[in-house]
């Protein structure tokens, strides 16, 4: 980190701290602060502010912030809610850059709180001082020992640094999350609770952390995202550094639940926005505590698989089993080791084990830990091999002792990932664990959290490799509107509520989405007209923005071929439009070329009110949302984004010529896909949803064709 330049340095490496509302009793809120500076050894002046006292606990107190004698680079206020503004005036007075509020009473408890903390964040941007909080818990730099807050995760007198940041937006739980970190071993530089984010965020937090060069992962517990171009530049950063994001955000399923008229808007809502924007940079999503944890421990060594070849060393036959069981969920590959590999493992496993992937050394390492030893030395340097899980089950007191200690020993020197899975309990393996712990040692207690950390490390270093294998520009080049061209296709959409298909289709071809060969008839002569104009077969359906789903109003009607079908069809679907929405207006019926066999997709988009527009793709017709089989990312897509989100969908298979299909065109997908990311972007004012739907992608160099389309506008003003 340039530490001249990063505006947040003070905050985090203080060189003086003044705490106001300093108290005698280091029991309490106010008095922890100092008892905690003071435990921890930090080594800059501290400054008390509290009108009651000339000194307290050996230091001078001053009756004002005014009145202290230096300039402090943070001040802690540990004082009532309505004391808390004019401080922060004489600190914007004094010169003080930096403040963390501890005092709650503010926009958790009601309208005149958040008054109150808007008068904060307005004297905060007025005056420069950058405000943790209020109602936090403050912050903790590890490395430089300083312990700015009241926490009592820090009541255990002794903190374990390491390469993991944390921000988090919940005290109470983030500070309880870094105390059972703490416990389980992981080290940390960072942590800061920011509270009501009155001005200081998460994301500013997690910006200085990935400056900090000691900082290797960073841990989020987040509540919301108020900056989402700030989210996605923070992301961004993290992923050029290769530093991972691990976040746990809550909210997952009271977001979005809003009734839609598109499929696109069915599927998609401001969580799954969020979980587009994680695919996307690559961000390592978690949903409970415990897998937070499980991630910071696999992640914090910094060791990084060369691709998904797992191979399972285990003192247990059924505990490999189930290894191997959940690498086949997940899809980690078992592979066999090289023959020269298997001929000496076997020289140290008894005959009733197995020198084959899952390795079962039975429990003779307890006689014999040596062979323990060399065989994981052997398995590590097996070119087959990517990563490694050792599987240990009661291998308790010297023995056990003896096999930590090489396990440690042999991990130092290994560039690949090891996790180790030991079932036995805490009491009687307390002494292994905390050699593990000591050696920076992942270790999990069951197989299966063994198996989905080292997954996650997987998936994560297969996403960084694709990232730095391509540009994020893409090579497919969108169409680029000129601002006549954007003029006129706001004025398709000015009125606002739904375009019918046709009308979608004249926003569609403005960035050269390849159509079918089509026409709207107002009458049975017409709708004949144009079909011999056309060819046969047609397709014929109805045109009316009140009739969205149109199979359901049975007013669509394929494969015509004669003048009579034309002609019937058309007075059906005109019929059954009357029958299915007699106030619908009825435009006429649209006449479309009879499109080849292919598959059909759908492409949408979702203007998310907090994440803006997102892409959403999968397998198309009447079953998009019984399936759910969909991705999403937000626009604007690159060429590396539209192919993984073409690969993600479990439906890809058909578009690869499964069981003797013919292979789709998806070079032509991923230009679709791009171009509506681009025009998605373009009218992020003016657009609310579109649904391409279906979208049939012909069989590879034959390209695709949009055969149906919907467009909601956003209502203006």
């Amino acid at each position: 980190m340039n530490d001249q330049k990063h505006e947040l340095i003070s905050f985090f490496r203080p060189d003086s701290i003044a705490i106001v509302g300093a108290s005698l009793d280091l029991t309490s809120i106010s008095g922890k602060p100092l008892k905690f500076l003071k435990e921890y050894g930090y080594k800059g002046n501290v400054y008390l502010v509290n009108p009651k006292y000339s000194e307290m606990h050996g230091l001078a107190c001053y009756p004002s912030i005014m009145a202290i004698p230096g300039q402090p680079d943070l001040a802690l206020f540990a004082v009532a809610y309505h004391r808390v503004l004019p401080a922060l005036a004489e600190c914007a007075e004094k010169g003080i850059k930096n403040v963390i509020i501890f005092s709650s009473g503010f926009a958790e408890t009601g309208a005149e709180g958040a008054r109150l903390q808007n008068q904060i964040k307005e004297l905060a941007r007025t005056s420069g001082i950058r405000v943790c909080g209020p109602n936090c818990q403050g912050m903790v730099n590890l490395p430089d020992s300083i312990a700015a807050s009241f926490s009592a995760a820090l009541e255990s007198g002794k903190l374990l640094c390491g390469p993991v940041g944390f921000a988090t937006q919940s005290g109470a739980l983030g500070y309880s999350t870094f105390n059972q970190a703490q416990e389980a071993g992981i080290g940390f530089t960072y942590i800061v609770n920011t509270g009501n984010e009155a001005d200081l965020t998460t994301l500013d937090a997690m910006e200085f952390m990935l400056e900090d060069e000691s900082t290797r992962v960073i841990l989020g517990y987040l509540e919301g995202v108020p900056n989402p171009g700030q989210f996605k530049a923070v992301a961004a950063r993290a992923l050029k550094l290769g530093k991972p994001m691990i976040l746990l955000k809550a909210g997952r399923s009271a977001i979005g639940s809003r009734a839609a008229s598109s499929h696109t808007a069915a599927l998609t809502g401001s969580d799954a926005a969020f979980q587009a924007i994680c695919r996307q940079k690559g961000i390592v999503r978690v949903n409970d505590i415990e897998e937070l944890l499980d991630m910071a421990k696999v992640f914090a060594p910094g060791k990084l698989p060369q691709g998904n070849r797992l191979c399972v060393i285990s003192t247990s036959g059924g505990a490999g089993i189930i290894a191997a069981d959940t690498c086949a969920d997940l899809g980690l590959e078992l592979p066999d080791l090289l023959e020269e590999s298997y001929n000496q493992i076997k020289e140290f496993i008894p005959a009733y084990g197995s020198a084959r992937n899952p390795i079962d050394i039975t429990a003779q390492v307890i006689n014999d830990p040596t062979g323990f030893r060399r065989c994981v030395e052997i398995v590590l340097a097996d070119p087959n091999v990517d990563c490694l899980m050792i599987v240990q089950t009661m291998i308790t007191g010297p023995a056990g002792e003896q096999v930590a200690r090489d396990i440690v020993e042999v991990l130092c020197t290994s560039i690949k990932p090891v996790v180790i899975v030991w079932t036995a309990g805490d009491i009687t393996n307390q002494r292994c664990f905390q050699i593990l712990k000591e050696g920076g040692v992942p270790y999990f207690k069951a197989p299966g959290r063994g198996v989905r950390a080292i997954k996650a490390l997987v998936d994560y270093a297969s996403f960084a490799e694709t990232f730095r294998n391509n540009s994020l520009e893409g090579q497919i080049k969108a169409r680029v509107l000129c601002e006549q061209e954007l003029q006129g296709v706001r004025e398709l959409l000015a009125a606002g509520g739904t375009l019918s298909e046709h009308e979608a289709k004249k926003v569609l071809r403005r960035y050269g989405l390849p159509m079918p060969e089509e026409g709207l008839a107002a009458s049975e002569e017409e709708a004949v007209g144009l079909a011999q104009s056309i060819g046969y077969p047609v397709v014929m359906k109805i045109e009316s923005p009140q009739i969205l789903h149109k199979t359901e109003a049975k007013g669509v009607v394929l494969n015509l071929s004669s003048p009579e079908e034309v002609r019937e069809a058309f007075r059906n679907i005109v019929k059954n439009a009357g029958s299915y929405n007699p106030d619908a207006e009825i435009k006429g019926v649209l006449v479309q070329e009879m499109i080849g066999k292919g598959v059909e997709v759908i492409v949408g988009v979702n203007n998310d009110p907090v994440f803006g527009p997102v892409i959403m793709f999968g397998l198309g017709g009447i079953f998009v949302e019984v399936f759910k089989d969909v991705a999403m990312r937000p626009a604007p897509l690159s060429e590396a984004d539209a192919m993984a989100m073409i690969r993600e969908i479990k439906g890809y298979p058909l578009l690869t010529g499964f069981r003797g299909r013919e292979k789709g065109d998806t070079a032509a997908l991923a230009e679709v896909l791009i171009a509506v990311s681009h025009l998605a972007v373009d009218l992020k004012d003016d657009l609310a949803e579109l649904d391409i739907n279906p979208l049939i992608v012909l069989p590879a160099g034959q390209g695709v064709k949009l055969a149906d389309a919907l467009i909601i506008a956003k209502k203006q003003g």
